[in-house]
């Protein structure tokens, strides 16, 4: 079992990154909110075929790869600093609205030094 079940954060660009990167390695998830205003960017990168009328609703789901492309959203760059970190975990992703990432980490936590 990992030490914390769940660990919340607020996305506040690189300086969250180093949260997010010692999480990982205590928490086997990790929901991170964004601000309100990153939901039409989201929802514009994860369904480009949707129509200008479309309510914006996200709801995906998939790997670090996910988090990878949201990663080209002007303001989530820092987000492909932990997209390795993710993959070698075998993290899952899912992002939804409101804008949340929710990273869930499978296995155990190292052993305490």
């Amino acid at each position: 079992m990992r030490r914390k079940p769940v660990i919340s954060v607020d996305w506040n660009g690189r300086e969250t990154v180093a949260m997010l990167s010692q999480a990982i390695a205590h928490t086997g998830q990790i929901q991170l909110r964004l601000p309100a205003e990153y939901n039409h960017a989201l929802f514009q990168r994860l369904h480009p075929e949707a129509r200008g009328s479309t309510i914006e609703n996200v709801h995906r789901s998939g790997d670090s790869d996910l988090l990878k492309t949201v990663s080209g959203i002007d303001g989530l760059e820092d987000l492909a600093l932990i997209v390795d970190m993710l993959h070698a975990e075998e993290a899952s992703v899912q992002i939804v609205s409101p804008p949340e990432v929710i990273i869930r980490i499978p296995g155990e936590p190292p052993p305490a030094a």
